[in-house]
Parts: C-alpha cells; sequence; structure tokens
C-alpha cells in the first residue's frame, strides 16, 4: 500500500509543472494509471493539474512566466528545426531541451538587461500565442557555416557567389556541400511566424553542368512552409523568398560518421524591439480575465514590485504594492490669457503631461519648461518615477494665479 501511494506521488509530480504550467490554462484533469485490481480491471486516479495555482504576487514571477512562455511558443514554432540541430544531442527531445536551456537564460539575461527597451526578444504575455522575433539560438554544433552566402532580410534573398563559370561542381564547393547534404534558411516573420526552407542540392546534376535560366529550377530539392524563387544573376544564385525577414539565418546539416554535424547559428534582433512595457499583463485565472496591475497602470519589467489598483475584480484582489510617487503640482499664473503654466514634482520625477483633457501616460508630451496656455485649457499631467506612475493632477486654466492648487484623479 505504502508503495502504491509513494508510485502515484512520484507520478503526478512527473506529470505536472515544468514548462506547461506556463503556457496553458487549466483544462480538467490529469488522469493517472496504478495498476490493475484483483478482477483485471485497470485503477485509476485523477489528480488536479498544476496549471490551477494563484495570481503572481511579484513582478518577478510575472517576468518569469512571460521568459517562459516567449520560449515555449519558440519551441512550438520551430519543432520541425531544433530537434536534431545541436550536436552531441540525441535527436528528438533532447534537442528541444537543449534549446530551451540556451534560450531561456538567453532571453532572462537580456530581459534584464534591457527592462524597457532595446529588447532583442518581444516577451509573450501569459498565454499569448505566436512566435515572437528575436536573437534566439537555433542550431549549435561543430560544422563550420556558409561562407559565401549573403541574407538580406529587408529584399527577401540569399546570395550565393558561387564564381567560376557557375557549374553545379563550383556551387557544392561555394556550399562546402555533397548532394547528400542541406541548408536551411531560417527566420521569423513579424505577421507570419516561423519560417524554413530545407534546400538540398540536386543528386542527379552533373557537375561540370553549367547552370543558367534554363536550368536553374532543378538545383534545388525543396521542403519547408515558405516558397522560394532561384534566378541567376551573373556568376551568383538569388533565392528569393515569399516571406523573409532581418532576424534570419541559415543552419547548416553535413553528414558525419553516420549522423549530421551543424554550425552555430543565432538569428539576428529584429531592427525594432517589439517589447513593451505600458500595458496591463493578463495572468492567471484565464477564464474570466484578470491583471496583474488592473490594466490601467503601466507595467514595468523592471521595477522591483508589482503595482496593483489596490483590490476589485480586476486584478485578483490583492498582491505587493509600490508606492506610487506623489502626483504633480500644476500652477496658473498671468493677468490675461494666455497664462503661464507651470509644473513641478518631487526630485527625479519625470513629468508628462496633456492640454485636451486627456489621461497622460509616459508616451505623452515631456514637461522640460513652463509654457502658455489658453483660458479653459485642461492640464492633465502625470509624474513617474522608475517607471511608476503617479495619479493623474488635473487644472483648468482660467482667470487670476491658482497658487498651484491640483484636483488629483
Amino acid at each position: 500500500m505504502v508503495f502504491s501511494l509513494l508510485i502515484l506521488l512520484y507520478m503526478a509530480h512527473s506529470r505536472n509543472g515544468g514548462s506547461r504550467a506556463f503556457i496553458r490554462g487549466k483544462l480538467g484533469n490529469d488522469i493517472f494509471s496504478i495498476g490493475k485490481d484483483s478482477k483485471g480491471r485497470k485503477q485509476q486516479v485523477q489528480r488536479a493539474i498544476a496549471e490551477s495555482v494563484a495570481n503572481p504576487q511579484t513582478t518577478a514571477q510575472m517576468r518569469g512566466r512571460m521568459i517562459m512562455s516567449t520560449v515555449m511558443q519558440a519551441v512550438s514554432a520551430m519543432a520541425a528545426i531544433i530537434d536534431h540541430s545541436f550536436d552531441n544531442v540525441a535527436v528528438g527531445q533532447p534537442n528541444i531541451s537543449e534549446f530551451i536551456r540556451r534560450n531561456y537564460a538567453l532571453v532572462k539575461a537580456d530581459e534584464a538587461a534591457h527592462p524597457a527597451s532595446g529588447n532583442e526578444f518581444g516577451l509573450n504575455k501569459y498565454q499569448e500565442k505566436g512566435i515572437k522575433q528575436g536573437a534566439y539560438i537555433v542550431a549549435a554544433g561543430r560544422a563550420a557555416g556558409v561562407a559565401n552566402c549573403t541574407i538580406n532580410g529587408s529584399a527577401k534573398t540569399i546570395t550565393i557567389a558561387v564564381g567560376g563559370t557557375m557549374t553545379f561542381g563550383e556551387l557544392k564547393a561555394a556550399l562546402s556541400l555533397s548532394a547528400e547534404d542541406y541548408f536551411t534558411p531560417v527566420a521569423i516573420v513579424a505577421d507570419k511566424g516561423f519560417v524554413y526552407l530545407r534546400l538540398h542540392l540536386s543528386q542527379s546534376m552533373a557537375d561540370d553542368t553549367v547552370i543558367a535560366a534554363g536550368n536553374i529550377a532543378n538545383v534545388f530539392l525543396t521542403d519547408g512552409n515558405v516558397a522560394m524563387t532561384p534566378s541567376v544573376s551573373g556568376t551568383n544564385i538569388v533565392l528569393t523568398f515569399a516571406d523573409f525577414s532581418a532576424n534570419a539565418g541559415i543552419i547548416v546539416s553535413r553528414k558525419a560518421n553516420g549522423g549530421w554535424a551543424h554550425n552555430e547559428v543565432q538569428l539576428a534582433a529584429p531592427s525594432a524591439p517589439a517589447f513593451a512595457s505600458n500595458v496591463a499583463m493578463p495572468t492567471y485565472p484565464v477564464g474570466a480575465q484578470r491583471f496583474l496591475n488592473g490594466g490601467d497602470t503601466d507595467f514595468v519589467a523592471g521595477s522591483s514590485d508589482v503595482v496593483v489598483d489596490g483590490g476589485g475584480s480586476d486584478n485578483g484582489g490583492g498582491g505587493s504594492t509600490t508606492t506610487k510617487p506623489a502626483s504633480p503640482n500644476i500652477a496658473i499664473s498671468g493677468d490675461s490669457s494666455p497664462r503661464t503654466v507651470t509644473i513641478t514634482a518631487a526630485a527625479g520625477a519625470s513629468i508628462y503631461y496633456t492640454t485636451d483633457g486627456s489621461t497622460p501616460t509616459t508616451a505623452s508630451t515631456a514637461y522640460t519648461a513652463a509654457f502658455t496656455a489658453a483660458d479653459s485649457t485642461v492640464i492633465k499631467a502625470i509624474a513617474v518615477v522608475d517607471g511608476v506612475s503617479s495619479d493623474v493632477a488635473s487644472q483648468t486654466v482660467s482667470g487670476g494665479s491658482n497658487g498651484g492648487g491640483n484636483d488629483v484623479n
């Protein structure tokens, strides 16, 4: 009896937790088999799955879920490539585990170094679907890369510098590939996700065959999820892809000792980082959507605590709080319209304001010096310290001096 319970507890532990608990919502229960009874009937027990957990209570917990979600969405999108592209690791799940190990550390370090801008990965919100652009490591091994290929992400092309008389043999030499080997252009496209195309060299073309417009279509055998058109340009071969991007790479796969050898490939970072911090981050549970910060306060991934809105149905009720900065002071002066507006805040705070009555954010006009505004203009302002915003201060421009009074929203 005790032995059976130990086995059951081990199985329950081994089937729960890990990456799945980060990226899937509650779907039901896991069913575990514990053998058969005296009449030969299968015995089973149900145990609630690991996703039935409390809301994240700290920024670190939220970041951890976002980072794991980012990596696991990449795994889902790139499985066809990464299940075999790490040398000295068994094909299949061990390769994928190596991808997770390397890229989780990479995303975590990059997010810590660039908490609000310049990030090389567009972090996934919890349970958001689809891969984000980023500098993922997609292959690692002892093989050399291809020195004669140039990627142009904006033109969606790869140019192979063949040289010579453009024979098939010269192409194989330029790529350092035999007919059995192949190379795989890979990329993450903003609106398409992960794209790849395996290119094998023809096994029937003679080495002395001159490559020209009439036979270029017979040079490559391909499979993947993106269309490609080859063409000849002087002593170069140009491969034009239907979808491609700047964060791309080429995985070379060479036959070696009965297996494969790969090169080191890390996708380039996107030119425009997709990471954003000024939106609410949806967290548990996913049925009745809740937000870590109530959906109306900037969430800053680099801050040390979580900003919550003090309770209610939005934020899961409670959690640690960060004291908001004091609201700025808006002072109106002058004997006639337009009047002078001066905004002050605590030392170290940045001030952002609007003059149309809208709620200011960090994307609004930054206050640098006093300005003038006509009577009846509604001035609203916030103070921001370490990415945390104050309540909104509001003042309507009118006759006389207000002595610096505020209405605080």
